[in-house]
């Protein structure tokens, strides 16, 4: 069945429902006991008799509750501390976006903004300063290094003129002394032989070969002079100026390399504390502009427009709640109130523990309003709460779970928030059944039975029931279609027949 067509049949009224079985028990009565003469009382009256049919209906669960907005939006303190509400617009009243809801006190606020601008230009000036020093500190490593640098290039500069030149002229200084002094010799050398010769033949005298020997002693001595100190030269004083001009370039560098390590670590230092400066400049700067935004939270305005209901309204236990009010403290993050969509609305409803699992996401339902009774609304089962909650101190074994129902068709009427409400959940259809009224049915122990029309009164019938709703029962056995019972305990004259239910027990 269509539920359109469910509205139809479970929307009716109890009168209505009434109505009908009057209907149908007079026609059973026209039937089954008026064209007849059986002999049963006619004390029988019009709906008292139910005829035994095939069909179907529905098993539903009925319950209550209230309504609620399926979508809201919330307005909570946003303010990091507590605020005292100096302004705030009335529960009920109809906002437009951009309407102010409530104000804060924003004393304390903007006395933090005003020490907060003090310490962003602390902060600023010494960032600046921290900026400058290290602009210096840049400038001296430049300036050193590039001192340090010279000096390098400069040794480098030496040791090569050394090598390339001075080096190269000594070796042919030295080399040309011994060449000359050899040549010097050798001259000397020859003459003093010549000499010698002509001494020999008394053509020189002793004086004068005494004196070309002299010449040749000086010369082989200027001679083993030269050569010596060609060998000194080559032997340590080369290496004493290659040494030091060795020494004096890696001096430079050294220098040059501790320089650089000097004042890297400096300009470390310098921008740690620029970084540290900035850092702390930066919180300053975030902090006020927290502030600033804090003193923006102090006028809470509308997001969208919508009906004013008060956090201290919602809830099961709102009557505990301390009313909304001005001059009322709020912690931080309270949920102040909320701005519900009345064109999207559930039915917040209780299932008794024990039908719980009966109830699934997807079930349809009809809904009726306390305050529209007369207008039965369609419903879908959203979701089926979690956990069950407790009946508190007045049924402390009781334990329900809340399911949510989304509403169709709301814009016919004007529906609020926390509206009492009726639901009914139809859980299940049972389709091509014999069934009867619930209240025909009785039971004595492991027994069920109806009283059922036979000829000459009524007689108790066995039955086996299997599902049933709030209004029927299906029968699995001991009726059939055609089959009349009564709906109430017969009178003693009407009874025909009894089963043997105490020796059953």
């Amino acid at each position: 069945m269509a539920l359109q067509s469910m509205i139809m049949q479970r929307g009716i009224s109890s009168i209505a429902t009434i109505a009908i079985l009057a209907v149908v028990g007079t026609l059973m009565y026209l039937l089954f006991v008026g064209g007849s003469n059986t002999g049963v009382s006619t004390k029988i009256h019009a709906g008292e008799l139910y005829p035994v049919q095939r069909g179907s209906f529905d098993i539903s669960i009925p319950t209550s509750g209230e309504l609620s907005a399926e979508n809201r939006i919330n307005i909570h303190n946003k303010l990091e501390s507590g605020a005292v509400i100096i302004e705030l617009v009335d529960e009920g009243s109809i906002v437009s976006k951009g309407d102010i809801l409530l104000r804060l006190n924003d004393e304390s606020i903007k006395n933090e903004i005003r020490n907060s601008e003090t310490s962003v230009t602390s902060a600023r000036d010494n960032y600046e300063t921290a900026l400058a020093s290290l602009a210096i500190s840049e400038k001296k490593r430049d300036s050193e290094l590039a001192v340090k640098q010279l000096a390098v290039d400069l040794a480098t500069l030496a040791l090569m003129a050394w090598q390339e030149g001075e080096l190269v002229g000594t070796r042919l200084s030295h080399a040309l002394e011994v060449q000359t002094a050899e040549k010097n010799y050798q001259r000397l050398l020859k003459k003093y032989e010549s000499s010698l010769r002509l001494y020999e033949q008394k053509f020189l005298s002793k004086d004068e070969l005494d004196q070309d020997e002299i010449s040749l002693l000086n010369a082989e001595a200027t001679l083993k002079k030269a050569k010596l100190g060609s060998t000194i030269y080559e032997n340590y004083n080369l290496l004493i100026e290659k040494q030091q001009k060795e020494s004096g370039l890696q001096q430079a560098k050294d220098e040059l390399e501790r320089a650089t390590a000097r004042l890297e670590l400096e300009l470390k230092s310098s921008r740690g504390n620029l970084v540290a400066k900035e850092d702390q400049l930066q919180r300053q700067v975030e902090h006020l502009e927290k502030r600033n935004q804090q003193l923006e939270l102090c006028v809470v305005r509308s997001p969208e427009s919508g009906m004013v209901v008060y956090a201290s309204s919602l809830g099961e236990r709102r009557e505990e709640g301390e009313p909304l009010r001005v001059g009322k403290s709020l912690y931080r993050n309270e949920l102040v109130m909320t701005i519900p969509d009345s064109s999207k609305m559930n039915a917040r409803v209780k299932v008794n523990e024990a039908l719980s699992g009966l109830v699934a996401k997807g079930q349809q339902a009809v809904i009726v309003c306390d305050a529209y009774p007369d207008i039965v609304f369609s419903g879908e089962v959203l979701s089926v709460g979690i956990l069950a909650t407790g009946g508190g101190w007045r049924d402390p074994n009781r334990r329900d779970y809340t399911v949510e129902i989304h509403i169709d068709n709301v814009n016919q009427v004007s529906l609020k928030p926390s509206m009492r409400c009726t639901a009914e959940i139809f859980v299940e259809r049972v389709e091509d059944v014999l069934f009867v009224p619930i209240h025909s049915i009785h039971r004595n122990g492991g027994i069920v039975w109806v009283w059922a029309k036979e000829s000459g009164g009524f007689a108790q019938r066995e039955i086996v029931p299997s599902r049933f709703s709030e209004s029927y029962v299906e029968i699995s056995s001991g009726l059939e279609e055609g089959d009349a019972v009564l709906l109430r305990e017969p009178s003693p004259s009407q009874v025909v027949g009894r089963l043997d239910v105490e020796s059953s027990r």
